[in-house]
């Protein structure tokens, strides 16, 4: 879920760097995205991303918003949940933590930055089953 559109091209390229098969969906809100993976959970045909990458700050619903309805269903709560965002407030991190995210990152300001973080985040994903631990990681799981 991310609304700025260079940073879906960064997000993009990242998955493109990763060379593991994927599909990107975007959606610009976290209304969008709430409706998107509830659609996915009902089986209607849409798989189940494996990975979402959510912004904090969008339109309509936040990523906190989403981030928690994520934890809160019991067949959204395998999907992996990353969090990249401009801010670095100890009060996002600590509720993203709080509501289950795999991993917190400030997003790079470096568009190469960008996207190697991406790259690393997919294939850890791909060969762990997890997320790294987030670049504000407080203990080992997050």
């Amino acid at each position: 879920m991310e609304d700025n559109r260079g940073d879906v091209r960064l997000i993009t390229e990242g998955l493109t760097a990763s060379n593991v098969e994927s599909s990107l969906t975007t959606v610009t809100d976290g209304e969008a995205a709430l409706e998107h993976l509830t659609r996915a959970s009902k089986s209607d045909g849409t798989a189940l991303p494996g990975l979402v990458f959510l912004d904090i700050n969008v339109p309509k619903r936040t990523g906190l918003d989403v981030l928690g309805r994520l934890s809160a269903d019991d067949t959204l709560a395998s999907i992996s949940a990353v969090v990249l965002s401009r801010s670095n407030a100890t009060n996002h991190i600590d509720e993203t933590e709080r509501l289950g995210a795999d991993g917190y990152f400030v997003k790079p300001v470096d568009p190469e930055g960008f996207i190697e973080l991406i790259d690393r985040i997919v294939v850890s994903v791909v060969e762990s089953g997890t997320a790294p631990p987030g670049e504000h990681a407080t203990n080992e799981t997050y």
